[in-house]
């Protein structure tokens, strides 16, 4: 264990005293908060459920609905569009009353205030659109209202709260990928691991070290990414410590395997940069980091589901915008997935890695 620690923190003063790694790390994170924050939202089409009657006047609702392009509508049962918009899978949903009712009509907009600015969007557009409608179906009558409401457990935020979860995992993934993979791949090429055999360091001891330090030194540079996002930029967020902690930690491990299989493929720290980059940049962009995953088309959708950095996304998203409850099935659905993830890598990686 006093080997493990001591190769630990002789790696975390090297960092330290690298202060031009310590520059990028910390400014790159928060030029993004700082430049996609005041950008907010791209245009995309709204994801909206419909709930109520499948006949008459209502389902010429539906079909009026789907004829706007800015809309995807899809039919739901009450019960699991209002959990879908909670959780952040869909925008809103529009419930419609029960077909004995008499026009005009009272429908409920239930939407997701964990991005304030899409929330606007949805209230917005779907409320125009009813307008639109009424005129379509009834002439000056009004056939029915819409009435916004927040969900509830959403909570009012900037896109800033929206992007800051996304932020953090994406650290997490770029420094687990390039801390791992472009080290030992260095180091290797170098002939640094060869020379560690013949330390008394075991070589489960240095490995062991080496992962250590990328989990504190990524714990901590989250920690002070979220302290400068709430100082200076005005960030409101929530913090459940243990779950947020225990999904984070978990997220980098799996981030950590994949690491270790590049490493144990590239003979070289030039090979090893291409490989990590068509490894992250798709999830850079498709994971749900910058925009929500509702936005992309359904095919694409199913896809970037399987990505590790989605689920870190939806997990550390879910827990500090307040959606999902400390230790929510959803948060350890999340976890579980990252684990599986480790794993499989993890056995992988055993199978790849070289010392020289």
């Amino acid at each position: 264990m006093r080997q493990l620690l001591m190769v630990t923190g002789a790696l975390l003063r090297s960092m330290v005293r690298n202060r031009q790694a310590l520059f990028w790390t910390f400014f790159f994170p928060v030029l993004l908060m700082v430049v996609f924050g005041f950008l907010g939202n791209s245009n995309f089409k709204l994801n909206l459920l419909i709930s109520g009657p499948k006949s008459g006047t209502e389902a010429r609702i539906v079909q009026a609905y789907r004829k706007i392009p800015y809309f995807s509508v899809r039919r739901e049962d009450r019960r699991q569009a209002l959990h879908m918009v909670r959780i952040g899978q869909a925008d809103a949903v529009l419930l419609l009353p029960k077909a004995a009712t008499p026009p005009p009509w009272h429908a409920t907009l239930v939407y997701n205030s964990a991005n304030m600015q899409t929330a606007q969007q949805a209230v917005s557009a779907v409320t125009s659109a009813a307008a639109q409608i009424n005129l379509a179906m009834a002439g000056a009558r009004p056939v029915f209202s819409v009435q916004p409401k927040a969900a509830s457990g959403s909570r009012s935020s900037t896109y800033l709260d929206f992007l800051l979860p996304g932020v953090l995992a994406l650290m997490a993934m770029q420094n687990s990928l390039f801390g791992v993979a472009g080290s030992l791949t260095r180091w290797k090429e170098k002939g640094v691991l060869r020379r560690f055999l013949a330390t008394p360091l075991t070589p489960l001891q240095f490995l062991g070290g080496v992962v250590l330090y990328q989990l504190v030194f990524g714990v901590l540079s989250a920690a002070l990414i979220v302290a400068i996002a709430m100082a200076l930029l005005h960030a409101t967020v929530s913090l459940p410590l243990l779950p947020l902690l225990a999904t984070v930690i978990v997220g980098m491990a799996a981030f950590l395997a994949i690491g270790f299989v590049i490493a144990g493929f590239a003979k070289t720290e030039e090979a090893s940069m291409p490989i990590i980059n068509v490894v992250s940049f798709p999830m850079m962009f498709l994971s749900g980091v910058f925009f929500p995953v509702t936005s992309l088309p359904p095919m694409l959708r199913s896809i970037v589901h399987f990505l590790p950095l989605t689920y870190l996304v939806d997990g550390v998203r879910g827990l500090m915008s307040g959606q999902y409850l400390p230790w929510a099935q959803s948060v350890q659905g999340d976890i579980l997935a990252l684990a599986v993830w480790f794993v499989i890598l993890a056995l992988i990686s055993s199978r790849t890695w070289r010392w020289e």
